[in-house]
């Protein structure tokens, strides 16, 4: 069923080919480098992950507030319409003010944190 000199012929060439120099030369530290870069791009990953939940879990508690606000409350979303448009610089400015801290809090330091913990180990 199998032809068995296929496979030999294939583990002969694997054979050579490991017992063969490669023809460079890695460095001594090439794996804690390595594992130094792969830990930062992970770190980096998940802590984008947890600020994209942290502005979700806010986005959706100020989009219930509003519903609550304009259908359990009664309020008038024409009024809510107008104070934001008449508002609109201070409101942009708010919520840039609080993305920009939520983003350096939760992001930046936590990575310079864990790259200073990484650089002096």
């Amino acid at each position: 069923m199998l032809d068995n000199g296929k496979y030999n012929e294939n583990n002969k060439w694997l054979v050579d080919a490991l017992k063969s120099e490669p023809g460079f030369v890695l460095p001594d530290n090439f794996a804690d480098r390595m594992a130094e870069k792969m830990s930062r791009k992970f770190a980096w990953g998940q802590y984008l992950r947890e600020f994209g939940v942290y502005v979700g879990v806010v986005a959706g508690i100020l989009v219930i507030l509003g519903v609550v606000q304009i259908f359990l409350v009664g309020a008038d979303w024409k009024d809510w319409l107008d104070f934001v448009t008449k508002n609109l610089p201070v409101v942009i400015g708010v919520s840039f003010l609080s993305i920009f801290i939520l983003f350096t809090d939760r992001v930046l330091l936590r990575y310079f944190l864990h790259r200073s913990k990484i650089d002096t180990i």
